[in-house]
C-alpha cells in the first residue's frame, strides 16, 4: 500500500462507504478459515485502510480521511464476523471447537502472552480511536482481527449462558489457559541478566475484555487456579465496566488519554493510573506515561509532566519492558 499511492483514492472510498454497507454472511460451520473465505477482500480492505492511515508520505487529505475512518471500519467488520457466527446453522458448542482450533491465546516478544478482542468491543476515545496500535502492521492483518472477533463472541456467548453452559465453555478453555500459562513461565527463561518478574498473562492488549466482566473474571480465576496463584492476569482498560473486575484476580491499569481525565471516575481504588500521550502529551496523574510509538514514527514528549515508560522513551533502542527491566505495569498498586 504505501508503495501504490494510485490505490489511495480507492481505498479511502472502501473505509467511507464501509461503515454503511451491511453484509450478510451465513456460516454452516466456523472456523478462521471460513471467516478469512467470507470476509477477505474487506479484512484486506481494511488492512490496507490502516497502512494508509499511519502512511506518513500519502496525500495529508487520504491519510486524514483513513484516520477518520479506520476505527468504525474495523468495528463494523468484527461485528460482522461475530453476526455472521451467531447466526451459523451449527450447533452452539461445534461454534466454539470451531473457534477453539487454533490457541485462543497469542504470543509476541513485545506484548508476551495474550489474549486479543476485537476492538468493537472498546469505548474509545477521540484520539485513541484512530491512534490505536490496534492499526498499526500485524495487529491490523487479517487473522490478527478474526482472532480478535472470535475471541469477542466467545466472551459474549459466555455472558449469555447459563451456570451448565458456562462451566462447559471452561472445560474447553482450560488446555488453553494450560498453555498460556506454561508459556507465560517459559518468557522467564530469557529475562535480562540480574532481573528478575512473576509471569503473568496479558489480557486484551488489542480491544477490552472488560467489555464481558464475567468471561473476564472467570478466565483469571481459571488462571490463578491452574497456575496455583503464580501466574498474574494483567489488564489494560479505559472501560467503565473496571469496577466489575474481581481485585484479588487481577493487576489492573486504568488508561487516561489528553482527552479523556474525567473518566478518572471510573478507576476503583486498587487500579494503577497509566496515560497514553497522544500528542506527546504526558500527565503527572499517572504512574507511568507512554509516548505515541507506531513502527515508523515515535512522537516524544512534547509537553506535560509525569513519568514516562522507559520502553516507550525515543532513545530506547529495544522497547520491551523485559528488556528495560520494568514490571512496574505487572506488579499490584
Amino acid at each position: 500500500m504505501p508503495g501504490r499511492p494510485e490505490l489511495h483514492p480507492q481505498i479511502v472510498e472502501w473505509g467511507r462507504l464501509f461503515k454503511i454497507r451491511k453484509k450478510n454472511v451465513f456460516f454452516e460451520r466456523v472456523s478462521p478459515r471460513d471467516v478469512l473465505d467470507s470476509f477477505g477482500e474487506d479484512l484486506k480492505n481494511y488492512f490496507s485502510l490502516a497502512a494508509l492511515s499511519r502512511n506518513a508520505s500519502a496525500v495529508p487529505a487520504f491519510r486524514a480521511s483513513a484516520r477518520q475512518d479506520v476505527f468504525a471500519a474495523r468495528a463494523i467488520l468484527e461485528k460482522s464476523i461475530i453476526r455472521a457466527v451467531e447466526r451459523a446453522s451449527c450447533p452452539e458448542f461445534e461454534k466454539v471447537d470451531g473457534v477453539l482450533a487454533n490457541n485462543l491465546f497469542g504470543f509476541s516478544k513485545k506484548q508476551g502472552t495474550s489474549l486479543r478482542m476485537p476492538l468493537a468491543s472498546c469505548n474509545p476515545t477521540k484520539l485513541c480511536a484512530p491512534g490505536c496500535y490496534a492499526h498499526d502492521v500485524l495487529d491490523a492483518a487479517p487473522y490478527a482481527v478474526i482472532r480478535g472477533a472470535l475471541n469477542g463472541w466467545l466472551a459474549s456467548m459466555f455472558e449469555r449462558s447459563d451456570a451448565t453452559a458456562r462451566s462447559r465453555l471452561l472445560t474447553k478453555l482450560t488446555p488453553h489457559v494450560k498453555r498460556a500459562i506454561k508459556n507465560s513461565q517459559r518468557e522467564l527463561k530469557y529475562l535480562p541478566e540480574g532481573y528478575r518478574r512473576r509471569p503473568f498473562i496479558r489480557f486484551s492488549h488489542v480491544g477490552e475484555i472488560v467489555e464481558y466482566p464475567e468471561f473476564s473474571n472467570a478466565l483469571a480465576r481459571l488462571v490463578k487456579d491452574l497456575s496455583q496463584g503464580e501466574v498474574d492476569s494483567v489488564v489494560y482498560t479505559r472501560h467503565q465496566n473496571v469496577s466489575k473486575l474481581d481485585p484479588s484476580l487481577w493487576v489492573v491499569n486504568f488508561t487516561l488519554d489528553p482527552v479523556s481525565v474525567k473518566r478518572l471516575r471510573w478507576a476503583p481504588p486498587h487500579a494503577r493510573i497509566v496515560f497514553s500521550a497522544f500528542g506527546g502529551v504526558t500527565s503527572n496523574l499517572a504512574e507511568i506515561n507512554f509516548l505515541e510509538h507506531h513502527r515508523h514514527v515515535h512522537l516524544g514528549k512534547t509537553a506535560g509532566d509525569g513519568i514516562v515508560c522507559p520502553a516507550t522513551a525515543p532513545e530506547t533502542i529495544v522497547r520491551t519492558c523485559d528488556a528495560c527491566k520494568c514490571n512496574k505495569c505487572f506488579t499490584r498498586k
